[in-house]
């Protein structure tokens, strides 16, 4: 896209939302003409306080439990398709509870612990640092929060992207419960259970939430040479307990410890292109069903977390505390060949281990006119990476430690300059130390003992200007920066392989509008946006000194990303809720490549992005009668073709596009206390890659994994 484009993409986004401004027709004028069925207000806590998302000026998604229901969508990928600009890849791990997250072209592509991710998670305000263990399920959840666009000041380092915040449901002080029992294809059988109950009334209050997921998945290895079988099989169990202590009316102490227990098999793939003659591990088509592995594919994790928060209401001030902690060990094979034939087969031991603090104090002065937020923030990560690599036979094993502190001071402020015009300025100061220690086996031979560390500061500023134009509509621009932490190369075959990357970053600029029209029954939110994309950290196989193929990740080049997202709801009568999202990213616009052997002499697509996402879908609630209620949802969504690394010398492992199709029929009684759900994903059956790895130029092969196949069953829910 052209600079020209581009003035005109946010030039007719602004343009829009000025005609919406000035058509009094458009837009309800007061609250006495709401409809009686007009859509719901959604409360959010993107900028650290609660506020109405339509009052919100950032792009912002937010789906409470009954939207994410209604939707299907049972964890944090199932969100990517709903949300406009949003993609999730395995990222190489090929784990199912693995979730690399891209938002407007800018995501991860490696998931070693020397790597960080370019999309952040948030658990109730912590961070998640690794992409294994990422994809939550989205059980006993009281809404998930997208912010696109890069949030460095606020949320801090990593979320260059954006961010993600899950926020679970908290103790309630009543007695109340949730229970069910999912069956269907592929021997699926889920149970869940959510118990909210008082302790002591007005003063302790406790919940505890179990989930149960298991499954034959889908794929089939039919070599038995690593084990073969089932694959993506979920033999999953995790749990979640919190204790909210009130001693007093403004003060408030809640105790949250989860636990994840994952024992499977890795997801399918297999070999789509190959130099080997008469090869039998080549796929005659994109087929999970036919994939021969000759590497273990065992999938097995354990994720447990702990924190504490505290509120405390210092008269015009408020006081909140984050202290956390998690640890998380896995193990998992990869077949990276993906074939019968031994060329390049991994089995990784991981474990990782994290602390964060945070102190945050919001505010209100000069007479309500400032709303402001200032505090610190701390973390440390340690984490051991353990690769027993198989290389035409060879035994390489690389042992792999990092370590990273962290520091940040961040204020932000919005001055009511009337009441309807507001300005919001903000800066976060980031100073970060990381350290790695790699020692290399070539066989009995030692390659690499070397230790290494380098300190990464970054300032991430924001500026922005809001108007609401009337109570329905409001109108927004903003100018933000935001970076992703520099690291190691952390399979280094040689000394010399153990280099630094640099920090990436991103200036970003952002102009829309969200509005509430005919009374309520309609909402339409638009943001276009612009990002200039710097010291891209890509990673890709390429040659080192030595000649030796290793995994690199280096400051590639640069890129300049436009964009538009647009996301509409309606509710035409009580009974029928439709909504949609389009979502266009021009990530093309990437400089020729540094630091590879391979031609990037053209420049081409950040991995992972696809030009167009789109989604639409529809609810439909109905009476059947004697006091029963019924719901019929359907809906689509669609990513167009991307590539899933910078290299694509082939071209064979990209994603020329596909679509998936679901659907849901809920029947019970119209009090709610049971209900039964029949559902189907993917109903097409349509068969996508989520990921590829091109070694045409270093083995002759290229590998891709595949995303789920065709689901159906039935849910049975009770409440009390």
């Amino acid at each position: 896209m052209s600079k020209k484009t581009l003035k005109n993409t946010l030039a007719l986004t602004a343009c829009y939302g000025a005609m919406i401004v000035f058509s009094p027709a458009a837009i309800a004028q007061d609250e006495e003409t709401k409809s009686a069925f007009s859509l719901e207000e959604i409360i959010v806590t993107a900028r650290k306080r609660s506020e109405s998302l339509q009052s919100t000026p950032i792009a912002i998604s937010a789906f409470n439990a009954q939207a994410l229901e209604d939707r299907g969508a049972a964890n944090i990928n199932d969100i990517t398709n709903i949300v406009p600009n949003m993609q999730y890849s395995a990222a190489a791990s090929g784990t199912v509870g693995a979730s690399s997250l891209t938002i407007r072209g800018i995501g991860q592509s490696d998931f070693i612990t020397t790597t960080e991710p370019g999309v952040g998670l948030y658990l109730d305000g912590v961070y998640l640092a690794r992409v294994t263990g990422a994809a939550l399920d989205l059980a006993d959840i009281e809404r998930v929060e997208v912010l696109r666009g890069p949030q460095g000041t606020l949320f801090g380092r990593n979320t260059i992207g954006g961010a993600v915040n899950v926020i679970t449901k908290k103790p309630s002080g009543e007695f109340n419960g949730n229970a069910q029992l999912t069956l269907g294809n592929n021997n699926r059988f889920n149970g869940r259970l959510s118990v909210d109950f008082p302790i002591i009334d007005d003063v302790l209050s406790g919940r505890v939430a179990f989930l149960s997921k298991n499954s034959d998945g889908y794929g089939f290895d039919s070599d038995p040479v690593g084990g073969g079988g089932n694959l993506a099989v979920e033999n999953d169990i995790a749990g979640r307990a919190q204790l909210l202590f009130t001693p007093k009316e403004n003060v408030s102490f809640l105790l949250s410890i989860d636990h994840t227990r994952r024992r499977g098999t890795v997801m399918p793939h297999g070999r789509v292109f190959s130099t080997i003659p008469g090869d039998i591990s080549l796929l005659p088509k994109d087929d999970p069903n036919l994939v021969r592995l000759d590497a273990p594919i065992q999938d097995d994790l354990d994720v447990t977390g702990y924190a504490l928060t505290t509120d405390i209401g210092l008269g015009d001030v408020d006081l909140k505390l984050i202290t956390a902690y998690r640890k998380q060990s896995g193990q998992s094979g990869q077949d990276f060949d993906g074939g019968s034939d031994n060329i390049l087969n991994q089995f990784i031991t991981s474990t990782q281990n994290q602390f964060s603090q945070e102190i945050q104090f919001t505010g209100t002065s000069l007479d309500d006119k400032l709303d402001w937020v200032v505090g610190l923030y701390y973390f440390k990560e340690n984490g051991q990476f353990d690769s027993d690599i198989v290389l035409t036979g060879i035994p390489i094993t690389i042992f792999t430690k990092s370590d990273t502190k962290s520091y940040a001071a961040y204020a932000q402020g919005t001055y009511h300059i009337s009441d309807k015009f507001n300005i919001t300025g903000g800066i976060r100061w980031t100073s970060e130390t990381k350290g790695v220690d790699v020692d290399t086996f070539f066989g009995p031979f030692q390659l690499v003992n070397d230790a290494k560390n380098k300190k990464f500061t970054a300032f991430s500023p924001k500026v922005g200007l809001d108007y609401q134009a009337s109570d329905d509509l409001l109108v927004y621009a903003s100018v933000s920066r935001g970076f992703r932490s520099g690291g190691f190369n952390g399979r280094p075959f040689s000394p010399t392989d153990l280099t630094p990357f640099d920090e990436e970053k991103t200036t970003a600029y952002e102009v829309g509008f969200k509005a509430d029209m005919m009374e309520k029954t309609v909402r339409l939110n638009v943001a276009g946006f612009y990002t200039d994309y710097k010291d891209i950290q890509l990673t890709a196989t390429t040659l080192n000194d030595q000649g030796q193929f290793i995994v690199l990740t280096a400051n590639a080049g640069k890129a300049k990303i436009y964009g538009l997202e647009a996301e509409l709801q309606a509710k035409p009568t009580e009974d029928i809720f439709l909504y949609g999202s389009v979502g266009y990213a021009d990530n093309g616009n990437v400089s020729p490549l540094k630091g590879f052997d391979f031609d990037t002499s053209t420049g081409g697509n950040l991995p992972g992005a696809s030009e167009w996402t789109l989604s639409l879908g529809g609810n439909y609630d109905f009476e059947v009668g004697n006091n029963m209620v019924g719901m019929v949802g359907v809906d689509y969504s669609y990513r167009s073709r991307y590539d899933h690394q910078a290299s694509n010398q082939t071209a064979t492992v990209a994603e020329d596009g596909y679509g998936l199709l679901n659907a849901r029929l809920t029947v019970g009684p119209d009090d709610e206390k049971w209900k039964l759900t029949f559902y189907g994903k993917n109903l097409t059956d349509e068969v996508y890659r989520v990921y590829g790895q091109d070694s045409a130029s270093s083995f002759g092969v290229a590998v891709v994994w595949f995303g789920p196949t065709r689901e159906f069953g039935a849910t049975l829910s009770f409440s009390f």
